[in-house]
């Protein structure tokens, strides 16, 4: 048999196929929507662009609110709009928080949210507000950035009067400044960004709602057209949409003081709004227990107290001092608090509501207070619990109530590891690791029936593969890490994924990636079979520690 003679397959054309393939690639270019393509994914340009505050840095820290007035006939049935924001978003539709966001992903896989805010709309004038956020350098691992921006188009010709651009206005926060978690107050590898420091006397207050006076705003600025990732080109944020639903937003109180000084709360603080005072030039320090860890937005509201410093410190468990062990996790007795914080500073407003950009996990919340020459008044404090909106189904009959109570307490936990991502644990690190993720989505699979988060996961992971190389250990992370067993347990992810889902195509996607990951081991073998040395970090402990 001859050797195959290797030529360029072009050359084996007729000029009348040459010239068939130059007409289906200009119509392939001409066809709309495969081009300059908007958040939508199929709509041409659009009318929106991604906006920021003029003369903003594009890539430092910055806090950032923009708003936009506009008139409606009637109230509509549906109101939908797509948001995204570098880094996260929060919107208020009449004042009322209507979504945060955008779902974490990749510059290639950059999530929008679809969200229908018809309810709060009304007849006549309607204001949409956002607070946009960039953490910069500060920003958590988890999160991928490119530079300051925010997006809202409207799904339909109807809601694009709240496309952004210059008839947004916007204004730089002053008031924020961030803080560095101090390293040597922590125990372990603590990356999920800084603390808030509000400065009150210089919060645009009441910026949310509709009757506040935004007439001394710039018009935003506008830095370029949506992008959808389909079309395959674009500088900053090939767009896709959200595939999990958002996140649970829930009201909750609980816990009680475990010690105070300098000041003695009501009994019923903070189980139920209890306003006390805290006298002119006086320190006192409030331990707060909520008997077990929580993911949460705090919401510390007080009045009076101008020129006062109050901060808000978290943590897991109380710690001896000099010892890394903290023992028994109920016992604070010669225990202090070491953790992240966040500080507000009172302007002496009346019911000033502080709370935090992002959100916070704790047990022990330490409520740290020292006034000047004017008294200050907590009129209460609780907390807005969030989580991946899981629904537990299955249910366990057994004889034992120790093993309900053990079943509970592990079903609480696997909660709070879960959010847009699922995370190897909330206060730390708030990273989406192969090797936890894994036993995690089995346990969602199994409690839930609820394949969303899982699925998300599969494909941020697939995505993080570059070159020739295996998958990340973690997905999304702004620092590459590589455990090569890792990229094994994705491949075991997609298995249960088609064990325990009716879903072939998501699967066949999945296939290329599975095949890359097989082929960069394959290259390791020696004759005989066995594997060879295999580069990067060889992790065996979490996964012993898992089973």
């Amino acid at each position: 048999a001859r050797a195959p003679r290797r030529v360029c397959p072009y050359t084996v054309f007729s000029m009348h196929n040459r010239l068939k393939c130059f007409a289906w690639l200009v119509a392939l270019v001409m066809a709309p929507g495969l081009h300059a393509q908007s958040a939508g994914g199929g709509r041409g340009g659009g009318g929106a662009n991604w906006v920021t505050v003029p003369e903003a840095p594009a890539r430092e820290y910055g806090v950032y609110h923009f708003r936009r007035t506009f008139e409606l006939a009637e109230k509509p049935a549906s109101f939908t709009v797509h948001v995204s924001a570098d880094n996260r978003y929060k919107l208020y539709v009449n004042g009322e928080e209507a979504a945060v966001g955008p779902a974490r992903g990749d510059l290639l896989n950059w999530r929008y949210d679809p969200v229908d805010i018809a309810k709060p709309l009304r007849a006549g004038k309607n204001t949409l507000a956002a607070v946009v956020w960039n953490f910069a350098e500060m920003a958590p691992l988890a999160q991928i950035t490119r530079k300051t921006g925010f997006l809202v188009q409207g799904a339909s010709q109807a809601e694009r009067v709240a496309d952004t651009g210059p008839s947004w206005k916007c204004l730089r926060n002053a008031a924020y400044t961030p803080i560095p978690f101090p390293r040597g107050f922590q125990y372990g590898y603590y990356v999920v960004g800084p603390g808030d420091r509000v400065d009150a006397s210089l919060y645009p207050w009441g910026w949310e709602k509709p009757e506040f006076d935004d007439s001394a705003w710039k018009p935003a600025n506008s830095i370029g057209r949506p992008t959808a990732r389909a079309s395959g080109s674009g500088e900053d944020w090939w767009l896709v949409p959200r595939t999990i639903p958002m996140v649970e937003l829930k009201p909750e109180r609980g816990g009680a003081v475990r010690r105070s000084t300098g000041v003695t709360p009501p009994a019923s603080f903070p189980a139920q709004p209890s306003p006390f005072a805290i006298p002119a030039h006086t320190k006192a320090v409030i331990l707060l227990d909520r008997t077990h860890l929580t993911t949460a937005y705090p919401e510390l509201v007080v009045s009076g107290g101008k020129g006062a410093l109050l901060s808000l410190k978290y943590s897991e468990t109380m710690r001896t001092i000099g010892k890394r062990d903290p023992g028994n996790r109920n016992e604070i007795e010669g225990k202090e608090m070491q953790g992240n914080y966040d500080q507000f500073l009172p302007d002496g407003g009346a019911r000033r509501v502080f709370s935090t950009l992002w959100w916070r996990t704790w047990r022990y919340l330490e409520l740290s207070v020292e006034t000047k020459d004017e008294p200050l008044t907590v009129e209460d404090f609780h907390s807005i619990y969030t989580g991946y909106p899981f629904e537990r189904k299955a249910r366990f009959d057994s004889d034992s109530s120790e093993l309900q109570t053990i079943l509970d307490v592990g079903w609480r936990t696997a909660r709070l590891c879960a959010h847009e991502t699922y995370v190897d644990c909330p206060y730390y690190e708030q990273l989406q690791y192969n090797g936890d993720t894994r036993i995690q989505a089995l346990i969602s699979l199994y409690n839930t029936g609820d394949a969303r988060l899982m699925r998300n996961a599969i494909e941020l992971m697939d995505g993080s593969r570059t070159g020739d190389l295996i998958t990340l250990s973690r997905a999304p992370s702004s620092v590459p890490q590589y455990i090569p067993g890792y990229a094994l347990w994705w491949i075991g992810m997609v298995h249960d994924y088609w064990m325990y889902q009716d879903d072939p195509e998501f699967v066949r996607q999945m296939l290329s990636g599975v095949r890359a990951n097989l082929a960069w081991f394959a290259r390791l073998q020696k004759p005989g079979g066995s594997l060879g040395p295999v580069p990067y970090w060889n992790l065996v402990e979490t996964t012993r520690r898992a089973q």
